[in-house]
């Protein structure tokens, strides 16, 4: 194939959309303009070695925009992917400031419970004689006013070495109120941020997305004319010559999608993700009161922390644009109609299942983050599966055929992809 002729850059479609279709018809057109008008095909037939220039020429051009379309598919992907992210960010957020919240509350109402609890039991040590009798003391008949009065008050050494304990375990329980109480608000502010980021790649989602269908459109309508000019030049048919150039266009994918498979799982080991869990506060308590001694003493509890402002209410967000519809039944009901083309029988079909179970669940919208793989059979990246179709991103049959083909081309069948992904956790 001859040097790539280059056309406009690559997301320039976004702006300035498909040509006038009077380009794709015979007739003069701008010397700027690589397209070949068929007065130029016409031409070319004047000896072998201009029509193989020209049929060069032509191949290149679809050629190219197959790779422009595939490279702004890709592209639409990532965003998208980045967008889903997002949103499950924030939904993780909004379960975490829930839980946040709920725990703050419950040691807040076991703090003031305890509190009650010394205050109640200070006053019994009064009634019965066990404490001095003085103004605080007093106090401590109104069980709700003495929870407040024992905090900074010089009482501890006239109650019971119980009501201690209780003491040191309700100004734990404070403590833990106000270290949720500031994750809480950590929390809060970076809800901010995470709607703020989902928001903008909603937008590059949108506008990738755009892109991509331009970019899309352009090639179909630019191939119809192309294949029938390469077509006429070798005396074929556009179906003859679309096959054709498939064909090699899939024997390239193949073998870039085996060499990116291997390097994936190469890199693969050496990502690690975090644990998800439940924050823990500093010094939070264990169920139950603590068995916990003081000096007589009491140690000086902190504040409580003001409980957090209500934050505003979850903001729904919309799905990604040009989301396609997973229909895993329906993708599973296809793939089994297509197991004969291949001689594959039943036992095949079951390793398929397995096979792409694990790959994406026979989801068509399945993106892994990471590597780039997507679709059904984890295309690395999915715009190799444009040989197959232009389609490639939304519908399952695309993804299938080229799935199907290139396990064909790489391992003979299923169950051989099967026992390499067993070994190997990759195919």
């Amino acid at each position: 194939m001859g040097p790539k002729l280059r056309r406009s850059p690559l997301f320039a479609v976004v702006f300035t959309g498909i040509l006038a279709s009077a380009v794709l018809t015979a007739g003069p057109v701008s010397a700027a303009d690589p397209y070949p008008s068929w007065e130029d095909i016409q031409q070319a037939k004047s000896s072998e070695a201009a029509k193989a220039s020209e049929a060069d020429k032509l191949e290149g051009l679809l050629t190219e925009l197959r790779t422009d379309a595939g490279q702004l598919g890709d592209a639409a992907v990532k965003a998208t992917s980045r967008y889903n992210a997002a949103r499950d960010a924030l939904a993780e957020n909004e379960k975490l400031l829930a839980s946040l919240s709920a725990q703050r509350e419950a040691a807040e109402a076991q703090a003031d419970e305890t509190l009650q609890r010394v205050a109640a039991l200070a006053a019994q040590t009064y009634k019965s004689g066990g404490a001095a009798a003085d103004g605080l003391g007093l106090l401590l008949l109104d069980t709700e006013a003495s929870a407040d009065a024992l905090h900074g008050a010089d009482l501890m050494d006239r109650v019971s070495s119980r009501a201690g304990t209780l003491y040191a375990a309700a100004t734990a329980s404070e403590r833990v109120a106000a270290g949720l109480a500031d994750q809480e608000q950590q929390a809060r502010d970076a809800r901010a941020d995470l709607l703020a980021e989902a928001k903008r790649y909603l937008d590059e989602a949108g506008a990738s997305a755009t892109a991509a269908d331009e970019a899309v459109r352009e090639e179909e309508a630019r191939k119809t004319v192309l294949l029938a000019q390469l077509a006429d030049l070798h005396g074929t048919t556009a179906d003859v010559e679309n096959a054709r150039l498939r064909g090699i266009a899939a024997e390239q994918a193949f073998q870039e999608q085996q060499a990116a498979a291997e390097r994936a799982a190469r890199n693969a080991g050496t990502v690690t993700r975090p644990a998800v869990g439940s924050p823990v506060a500093p010094g939070a308590p264990e169920t139950g009161v603590p068995a916990v001694t003081l000096p007589i003493a009491p140690v000086p509890a902190p504040a409580p922390a003001p409980a957090p402002a209500p934050g505003p209410a979850p903001v729904p967000l919309p799905p990604p644009p040009a989301q396609p519809v997973d229909d895993p039944a329906g993708a599973q009901n296809y793939a089994a109609g297509m197991m004969g083309a291949y001689g594959w029988d039943g036992n095949e079909f079951r390793c398929l299942v397995s096979l792409w179970n694990r790959e994406s669940n026979w989801r068509t919208s399945a993106a892994n983050p990471s590597s780039g793989a997507y679709g059904i059979p984890q295309s690395l990246p999915g715009s190799k599966m444009a040989s197959h179709g232009s389609d490639w991103q939304t519908n399952y049959r695309t993804q299938i055929n080229w799935g199907l083909e290139y396990i064909s081309w790489r391992y003979g069948t299923p169950c051989g992809a099967w026992q390499h992904s067993e070994e190997v956790n990759w195919y």
